[in-house]
């Protein structure tokens, strides 16, 4: 039996540009040695010290470790009476798969990286807006920010463990850990938007992930779908 507005193919490529810069200088040391006598050999050290010195040049980068959401091709399960076809990246929530026929079950997001060596402002934005991108007035297409790492995000006051969406007034009031807020999803944005105040460069603790949830309506027309995340680190002064 053939479904009415089924889709007929779902696939995500990510565009992503990153900037790494990293280079040092290096300065040399002088040990100058003469002698004079009568008939000895004397020594007289005019630089009584060797110094090396260096010089490891600020360099802001960031980058998406993991870069590509693929869900395949399915349709909505409307055999079954369903109206609506849900697709999500975080599975055992209510966010997971529902809905849907042969698409793709997609257990992990995109990761962000800090792989400079100063902290970073993070914004995201999308290229495309739900309709824009799935092609329906009732489509949905959310994101949702966690640490991949512990530690790695601080606010403006102090706190670790914070991360936007996902410090607004849907989750705990506690803004010191992000413990139960990592199902809170909202609306994407086209223009950019804070993630993270203070994306930190210290290995183990300067990553982030990003998880998306769409809803894809019974009129959606068949064909390919594709949309852009687009992270921007600027350097941060805060330490």
């Amino acid at each position: 039996m053939e479904e009415s507005g089924g889709i007929s193919n779902k696939t995500f490529t990510l565009l992503i540009l990153a900037t790494l810069i990293l280079s040092f200088g290096t300065s040399f040391y002088i040990l100058n040695k003469s002698g004079v006598g009568d008939g000895k050999i004397t020594g007289f050290v005019l630089a009584p010290n060797g110094t090396a010195t260096l010089t490891v040049q600020t360099s802001s980068s960031i980058r998406f470790t993991a870069d590509t959401v693929n869900f395949g091709t399915g349709s909505i399960d409307t055999a079954n009476g369903f109206r609506n076809c849900s697709l999500s990246t975080v599975s055992g929530t209510a966010y997971a798969n529902s809905g849907c026929t042969d698409f793709t079950e997609v257990n992990n997001g995109f990761t962000v990286e800090n792989d400079g060596n100063t902290n970073l402002s993070v914004q995201l934005r999308t290229n495309q807006t739900a309709i824009q991108f799935i092609g329906s007035s009732g489509a949905m297409f959310r994101w949702n920010v966690t640490l991949n790492e512990s530690g790695s995000c601080l606010n403006n006051t102090g706190f670790e463990d914070v991360v936007y969406p996902n410090t607004t007034a849907d989750c705990s009031s506690d803004t010191s850990t992000s413990s139960g807020c990592g199902t809170i999803f909202e609306s994407v944005s086209t223009s950019d938007k804070i993630i993270c105040p203070r994306l930190r460069f210290i290995d183990n603790s300067d990553a982030l992930n990003i998880d998306i949830n769409l809803t894809i309506p019974e009129d959606t027309p068949a064909g390919v779908k594709l949309a852009g995340i687009i992270i921007t680190g600027t350097r941060s002064p805060l330490t």
